[in-house]
């Protein structure tokens, strides 16, 4: 049986399945992969690279670097505005994390699987509450784009607007 962790953000929803083996996430295993990648590259996994790594794989990703630099303040973590904002950009620029542009606010970061696993958002234009979600169906529908044009899709973004449920109500 799969098991899904729910993770919740201010304005954000997110769920990932928890490996029924071992109990583990996948962010788990995301964290041990970015910091065994680092190292392979050459790479000090400093205190500051080694608190945002921790820090997004418990998390699942889904941030904005804002928010990785204020909770890692929260958990007195000695890691300055800068470091996150260059510690994000290298671990994107190594394939580990892919910035994604979401509506009128700042990027997220989203873990990169290794499996290739991954969601897209639907963002309510009311107050800004974020929802990550899978649909097989949407991926056979990008694959079956690309053979109609005949482009290799190397990735895709998707993003969904609407109005959630509690704007809905009023």
């Amino acid at each position: 049986m799969r098991r899904i962790l729910i993770i919740v953000f201010p304005a954000t929803i997110r769920t990932m399945p928890v490996d029924d083996q071992d109990g583990t996430t996948p962010g788990s295993a995301w964290t041990s992969r970015a910091l065994a990648e680092l190292t392979a590259r050459g790479y000090r996994a400093g205190e500051a690279r080694t608190a945002v790594i921790e820090l997004l794989g418990a998390e699942g990703g889904c941030l904005e670097a804002d928010d990785v630099a204020a909770r890692l303040r929260l958990q007195d973590k000695r890691a300055g505005t800068a470091s996150v904002y260059r510690a994000l950009a290298l671990l994107s620029e190594l394939g580990l994390l892919h910035k994604v542009a979401l509506a009128d606010g700042p990027a997220r970061f989203e873990l990169v699987l290794p499996d290739g696993e991954h969601h897209h958002h639907i963002v309510c234009d009311g107050c800004g509450r974020t929802v990550a979600f899978s649909d097989p169906s949407l991926e056979r529908a990008v694959h079956a784009i690309s053979d109609q044009t005949s482009f290799l899709i190397e990735a895709h973004d998707i993003t969904l607007h609407g109005i959630c449920e509690d704007c809905q109500a009023g």
